[in-house]
């Protein structure tokens, strides 16, 4: 029985748009994906993937969103803004499946903002989970599944590497898409928020260090968080990471008598 492939995809932001170009590498060389596992934007497009989404579509689709349109703004109790747009075209776009339907295994990961614990999302709703992986504390509303109150998992783990692991992978493959560039002019709340969240990533990047046979790592060096009209280059970036990594990975696939196929 041949090893098992796993691909952890991080957290990012408007940086995780990257995912969707390494995905399409991965295809277009047969490198098998036997399970994948998310973060917040990780958590998006890695769900998408495991339910057959094609990249490519994807990207297209990436490139031509009102981004705009998914948010809306809303009274800031628990949130300045809603999910409920995304939810709705995650719902679509994964034709509401569960976990357990997917045609790769996959999980995401939340944080308990009550707690403080990391949660392994991989059962029930798909977009109930991405929905929970994604909401950043203070921009999006929290999300209540199974009596907890999750938040973005990138408070916990921005590269689920070891969710691959526990899964069951035997090789994996993590995309860490990193953390935006310093310095840049706060404008508003928001602006604050994201910043606030930035400054404990990195401080956590140092004592966390990513479980993983091969770290693919676009150059993304000037894209911020909320760059979402990049989404052009940034899926480039991704494409050019990965053609990077693909005789490492290939090397490492072939030294375990594991042919892409």
């Amino acid at each position: 029985m041949r090893p098992k492939v796993g691909i952890a995809l991080s957290a990012g932001a408007a940086r995780g748009l990257a995912h969707i170009g390494v995905l399409q590498v991965f295809v277009e060389n047969k490198i098998p994906i036997d399970m994948i596992t998310g973060t917040s934007a990780g958590a998006i497009v890695g769900t998408l993937y495991a339910a057959g989404t094609d990249m490519y579509t994807l990207a297209r689709m990436a490139q031509e969103l009102n981004w705009n349109k998914l948010v809306n703004l809303t009274v800031p109790r628990l949130g300045l803004v809603s999910s409920e747009p995304i939810y709705e075209l995650m719902k679509f776009l994964t034709r509401n499946l569960s976990f357990e339907a997917l045609p790769i295994p996959a999980a995401v990961v939340a944080t308990d903002i009550q707690t403080g614990e990391e949660v392994v999302i991989k059962s029930g709703n798909l977009a109930d989970g991405v929905r929970a992986s994604m909401s950043i504390p203070g921009i999006f509303v929290p999300v209540e599944l199974d009596g907890r109150l999750l938040v973005d998992g990138a408070l916990v783990n921005r590269v689920p590497a070891h969710t691959c692991r526990e899964l069951g992978a035997d090789i994996v493959i993590a995309v860490d898409v990193g953390l935006p560039p310093v310095g840049k002019k706060v404008k508003n709340l928001g602006n604050i928020i994201m910043r606030t969240i930035e400054i404990l990533d990195r401080e956590n990047a140092k004592f966390r260090p990513i479980d993983a046979d091969v770290i693919v790592r676009p150059d993304l060096s000037n894209v911020t968080s909320t760059q979402l009209n990049r989404a052009g280059e940034i899926i480039a970036a991704g494409r050019e990471a990965a053609e990077a990594s693909l005789r490492e990975i290939q090397e490492i696939l072939a030294g375990t008598n594991l042919q892409a196929k």
